[in-house]
């Protein structure tokens, strides 16, 4: 019975076993066969989702000067010259181990290397290199890859006048290559703003493939260049800087009336920006492939902005500042509008009121072009097909002789002298000869602006607003035009005997000096506009008074010669056939 019974609780325990298999046991659902990892991803699904944080890109590693070896997989890279600045570890060839990019330096370049694993060796290839100024030392590299198919090395100098960067923008893949080689120069002269600049990729046109941005910022304005990446490689949008600087300029010319000094800061950083960015800008700081500077071509921004900026300066009275500003529109591409040229001229003729005080009065006449000169303070010699000399304190003409005048602007011993200065085909030239003499040889003064040859023969006199001799200095000739100066050295037969120098706005002027646009002391010389004169006074820190006497415009034709007298304190001027003395 005993036995039985065993045999019956072993059989029921044992089809009790094969139902629960067949059943399920009690705590487990029933899955159909495959559904398991979608039960699973439902169950997910449920969960809240999570952004996933992109993985940090890799950033190269510097090394200490003078090391020549460089770390590449199992191997190093030993360079034949100079020695290792950076290097950033990437996969080139879609093989393990890991390749290396490798920036490397001398005393006069610095090079880029692409550094292929091969097992136990490595094979490396220049991909590019630029030379370092003389004067640019301590370089320091930073490669950082930008994704997953690009790399950027930032290089920078430390040179005399700040520091210099180069960025390379290199392709990650088999056979690197250099998309774009930007070029960041030290402050300068005429461009001295802060320059930063950053490159990142994204998909800036939404194409799905990855375009490149260089964050530049020029002092306080920040302007994205972008480069669209295209099947047959990288072209740069041409819609900056333009569209940026348009913006900003719109802003500081609604501001004007509301917020000068606000409108001012504005419009000159618009200028600051186009002058480091652009070719047409003459000092481009900011170099694209081996190129100074953009090709912005005509900037109606840039235009705005200095039409806000020289009225500003206008109604400030900081006259010779407002002569600066106005030369940019000198520039083919910086022609301003019929609404911007007549804000300016609107400043001009208001600005009558800081020399209220002047006047003038009317001395002589003449129809043809003449040449004023004062050779003391009461007397103005005019000369012309009938010389004379006027007193000023009784209007006395007395006719001269052609001998008894002699030309304003002459050499300290009185041997030369300029007997006019014209517009030819190598530019505008300064006629010089013995005194008394017949024979002259041509100075060059200003060279011809594009350098193109002349198709059509070229030799006039130029005009009182183009370039003149102010006067004759121990140093040389010098020459004007607005507000620039320069001197052109002459040797002892007035022959030139070297460079031009430019004399910058806070340089005073070479003295003695002898001209007619100028004081003997080289303390104050006039500069003609079409609305007036300015005289630029040096004991006053290079400022300048503008004159504008009532009336101005009821002397008809335009101004077509002037002198100052030894004191500085009159001036005489031609203007349409009035010879007329202005003072204040």
């Amino acid at each position: 019975m005993s036995t039985w019974r065993s045999q019956w609780w072993a059989t029921a325990l044992i089809i009790c076993c094969a139902g629960q298999w067949l059943v399920g046991c009690p705590g487990r659902k029933q899955v159909p066969f495959g559904l398991e990892d979608a039960e699973a991803v439902g169950e997910q699904e449920a969960q809240p989702e999570q952004e996933e944080t992109p993985a940090a890109l890799p950033v190269g590693k510097r090394f200490e000067r003078n090391q020549v070896e460089v770390p590449v997989g199992e191997s190093a890279l030993v360079l034949e010259s100079g020695y290792a600045l950076a290097a950033l570890e990437v996969d080139l060839d879609g093989t393990d181990p890991l390749d290396a990019l490798v920036v490397s330096a001398d005393s006069q370049q610095v090079a880029l290397h692409a550094a292929h694993a091969r097992g136990l060796s490595v094979a490396a290839r220049r991909i590019d290199s630029f030379l370092v100024p003389g004067d640019c030392v301590e370089p320091v590299a930073e490669p950082t890859q930008l994704s997953p198919s690009l790399a950027a090395i930032r290089v920078e100098h430390a040179c005399e006048t700040g520091k210099r960067e180069n960025h390379w923008l290199v392709t990650i893949e088999a056979q690197p290559r250099v998309r774009e080689r930007i070029t960041v120069l030290p402050p300068s002269e005429r461009s001295s703003a802060p320059i930063e600049l950053e490159l990142h990729a994204e998909d800036r046109d939404e194409d799905g493939y990855e375009d490149v941005v260089a964050d530049i910022q020029i002092g306080e304005i920040g302007i994205p260049l972008t480069w669209l990446n295209r099947p047959g490689g990288f072209a740069r949008d041409p819609s900056e800087p333009e569209r940026t600087l348009s913006a900003l300029a719109e802003e500081a010319w609604a501001s004007l009336r509301s917020n000068a000094p606000s409108a001012e800061k504005r419009a000159l950083q618009v200028l600051d920006a186009f002058v480091a960015l652009c070719r047409e800008g003459g000092a481009a700081r900011l170099g694209f492939s081996g190129t100074q500077g953009l090709q912005c071509q005509q900037s109606r921004a840039a235009a705005r902005a200095v039409s806000v900026a020289m009225a500003v300066a206008i109604r400030r009275g900081t006259f010779v500042r407002a002569l600066e500003l106005q030369r940019w529109w000198e520039d083919t591409a910086l022609q301003p509008t019929p609404e911007e040229r007549e804000l300016v001229q609107d400043a001009w003729r208001k600005a009558k009121a800081s020399a209220g005080s002047a006047t003038w009065r009317l001395l002589d006449t003449s129809s043809a072009p003449v040449s004023l000169q004062f050779i003391d303070d009461d007397t103005l010699v005019v000369n012309g097909s009938a010389p004379r000399a006027i007193e000023l304190s009784s209007g006395t003409k007395t006719g001269l002789s052609a001998t008894q005048v002699q030309p304003a602007a002459r050499d300290p011993e009185s041997r030369f002298a300029v007997r006019g200065v014209r517009a030819t085909c190598a530019g505008f030239e300064a006629e010089v000869g013995p005194i008394g003499g017949k024979q002259s040889h041509r100075v060059l003064i200003q060279p011809r602006a594009d350098g193109t040859p002349c198709r059509t023969p070229i030799d006039r006199p130029a005009t009182v607003f183009e370039w003149a001799v102010v006067g004759w200095a121990p140093q040389g000739l010098v020459a004007a035009s607005g507000d620039l100066l320069r001197v052109i050295p002459l040797n002892e037969l007035a022959k030139p005997a070297g460079s031009p120098i430019e004399l910058s706005p806070s340089s005073p002027l070479p003295a003695p000096i002898r001209g007619a646009r100028a004081t003997p002391d080289g303390s104050r010389y006039v500069i003609p506009h079409p609305e007036g004169v300015v005289v630029r006074d040096w004991r006053k820190g290079g400022a300048g008074l503008w004159l504008r006497p009532s009336g101005w415009n009821t002397a008809a034709g335009e101004l077509r010669g002037l002198a100052i007298s030894p004191d500085g304190k009159k001036v005489a001027v031609q203007k349409g056939n009035e010879i007329r003395l202005l003072t204040w």
